[in-house]
């Protein structure tokens, strides 16, 4: 049962739906999943970036212990910064030397040239000492690996979250899908351009973390 997410394997095989129904992560608990914790030089360290100027950029500051349990230890959330800025605080903020970051994963569409700038996020980024890393994954895909990570089928939680990380918890807790009668039925979250942004950035983690693995996702 640890495949698939709890809310998932409830909803197949116990017909049951999330007693919240609209919100996305029903059972993230902060109680459980809030945890004071720090950067560990023992472990690998990650960073995944959701691109943004009027909206958000995010960055999330990420370690993988020897348990699978996913930390996020950091987070950075700011708008209409440029890329520079952006860089020199990542770097900054940043607890170990760049060559010790496995690797920074981020939002595909960070690789397409700008109109009016002839270049791609990725490449300023590049050029500023952040070398990025991406796969195309779907919406839902991302979602599901949160969730597992939440709380799998087994009942156990594989994701933590440093206090320092207050926009992140927020959203993990606000992020739903659609009130409106429009769009009540879609499967997709809504995007609200506050709660989306620092859990895109959390699903870049995942789809790239775990690339291997095949998902079946769907509304709950």
């Amino acid at each position: 049962m640890s495949r698939a997410s709890r809310a998932g394997w409830e909803s197949e095989m116990l017909c049951r739906r999330p007693s919240l129904e609209n919100v996305v992560f029903d059972e993230f608990d902060e109680a459980v999943h809030v945890v004071p914790i720090d950067y560990n030089a023992d472990l690998p360290l990650y960073r995944s970036l959701d691109f943004g100027f009027v909206n958000p950029f995010v960055c999330l500051w990420i370690q993988v212990d020897g348990d699978g349990v996913v930390r996020v230890i950091d987070e950075y959330v700011r708008s209409r910064a440029t890329i520079d800025a952006h860089a020199e605080v990542i770097k900054a903020r940043t607890p170990d030397d760049e060559s010790r970051v496995a690797a920074t994963f981020c939002d595909p569409a960070g690789a397409g040239k700008n109109d009016v700038t002839g270049t791609s996020v990725v490449r300023e980024l590049r050029e500023r000492g952040i070398v990025t890393r991406y796969r195309r994954s779907g919406i839902l895909e991302g979602i599901e690996l949160i969730r597992r990570a939440v709380r799998s089928g087994d009942g156990q939680s594989r994701l933590i979250i440093s206090p320092r990380c207050p926009r992140l918890i927020e959203a993990m807790k606000c992020y739903h899908y659609s009130d409106s009668p429009v769009g009540r039925d879609s499967e997709l979250p809504f995007k609200d351009g506050l709660y989306d942004h620092p859990i895109d950035a959390l699903r870049y983690f995942f789809a790239n973390y775990n690339r291997a693995s095949k998902i079946t996702t769907r509304r709950y």
